[in-house]
């Protein structure tokens, strides 16, 4: 281990290392002495140290005083840390909760350690005395490791919390945003654990300008990286509804050449019918007819949304229109013209007539709003007439 580049995160560290290989080999005699020996080389580097490693100063991932490349604790790469007179900080120190981890994992040791120390010694003056104490000699170790085991756990997970936040830390690098997903992966963990994990650290300051995205898929640690993004879904909201708006419209554009094309074929068929039937008269029905189903047309490719009121005429009307029209035109050829033959060309005629006042009727209810709207604006006029003296009655 270098002096150097001795930190509070390291001494946690090898504490910790310490501290798991007296439990794992139950071998304390050289616990002091190793925890001694590592936090006397810290107190040898100076006050200036000293007060970093505790997160003094501005508590921020930055060094204040100078832009000279060291190790951060969390590789072997020396790497050029910027000014936080450059660079917003964005990054808490985290020595703390390793520092307070390290402290719960000693106490949990010291207690449950202490506490066993006392029931043996309990045990062994019950055996020198020939006095049976009971569950009295096993009382303090039950205690002390009820009391010290939770320590312990508590401790080794505030450890935990703090190596990940460096973990994540050093996966964002010199950027400003990350995946969960790619974070979850780093640390073994899911999805959903890493994000709950992420909300805290940016609770308890790790992260100083942290965000989730809407979503909560991504980390954000800049708050002008998180303006950004919400510059972004307003752009996407705002394509979003152009987009379908753009649709819709294409939809009724759609929708509207459809019942132009479909009235164009019915006035063809109208004038079709017109040249097979020779008859004067008929002919100017037809070809009256003709000219109030073109203007309808015309009227509603102007004005598209009159095109719902238009289905009955299309679905209904036009057909029966032209069936009639081509059974008069076939009633029409035939060399003898019976008296049934007559008498229903004479009852399509007078049917060509109903239906020509139904359409005029029809095109004159297109215009209803044009009409009121002109109405309107003639009232208005001539309330202002009337308010300048400018009307007739006034000249008088």
């Amino acid at each position: 281990m270098a002096n150097n580049n001795l930190n509070w995160d390291d001494l946690g560290n090898d504490i910790k290392d310490v501290i798991d290989k007296a439990i794992y080999s139950q071998d304390y005699s050289e616990l002091n002495q190793s925890v001694r020996n590592l936090v006397g080389n810290v107190i040898n580097m100076g006050t200036g140290m000293l007060r970093r490693a505790a997160g003094g100063g501005s508590g921020s991932y930055y060094d204040n005083t100078n832009q000279e490349s060291y190790q951060d604790g969390t590789d072997s790469t020396p790497r050029v840390v910027p000014s936080a007179r450059n660079l917003p900080a964005l990054y808490g120190n985290p020595s703390k909760i390793t520092s307070g981890g390290i402290m719960k994992i000693v106490g949990g040791v010291v207690l449950a350690g202490g506490a066993v120390c006392l029931s043996a010694l309990i045990a062994f003056v019950g055996w020198w005395f020939y006095v049976d104490f009971g569950l009295l000699t096993m009382l303090p170790a039950l205690a002390g490791i009820a009391v010290g085991l939770p320590l312990i756990v508590s401790g080794g997970k505030q450890v935990s919390f703090a190596n990940r936040f460096k973990t994540y830390r050093q996966i964002l690098g010199q950027k400003t945003h990350c995946t969960i997903d790619r974070l979850a992966q780093s640390v073994g963990k899911s999805v959903k654990k890493v994000r709950k994990e992420l909300q805290r650290m940016i609770d308890d300051g790790l992260f100083l300008q942290g965000h989730l995205d809407e979503k909560q898929t991504i980390l954000i640690t800049s708050d002008a990286t998180y303006e950004d993004y919400q510059k972004s879904l307003i752009k996407q909201a705002e394509q979003s509804v152009k987009d379908m708006a753009e649709k819709r419209q294409s939809e009724k554009d759609a929708k509207l050449q459809e019942v132009l094309d479909k009235g164009n074929s019915f006035i063809a068929q109208i004038r079709a019918c017109n040249g097979a039937i020779p008859g004067e008269e008929i002919s100017e029905k037809i070809s009256r007819m003709e000219l109030i189903v073109r203007r309808i047309f015309e009227r509603a490719e102007t004005n598209p949304e009159i095109v719902p009121d238009l289905k009955k005429l299309m679905d209904y009307y036009l057909p029966m229109t032209v069936k009639l029209l081509n059974a008069y035109a076939d009633m029409d050829k035939q060399p003898v013209q019976g008296e049934n033959i007559q008498a229903s060309k004479r009852e399509i005629e007078e049917t060509l007539d109903t239906l020509n006042q139904a359409f005029e009727k029809l095109l004159d209810e297109l215009f209803s709003d044009t009409a009121l709207d002109v109405s309107s604006d003639i009232s208005v006029l001539n309330t202002l007439l009337a308010q300048e003296g400018l009307k007739g009655d006034d000249f008088k």
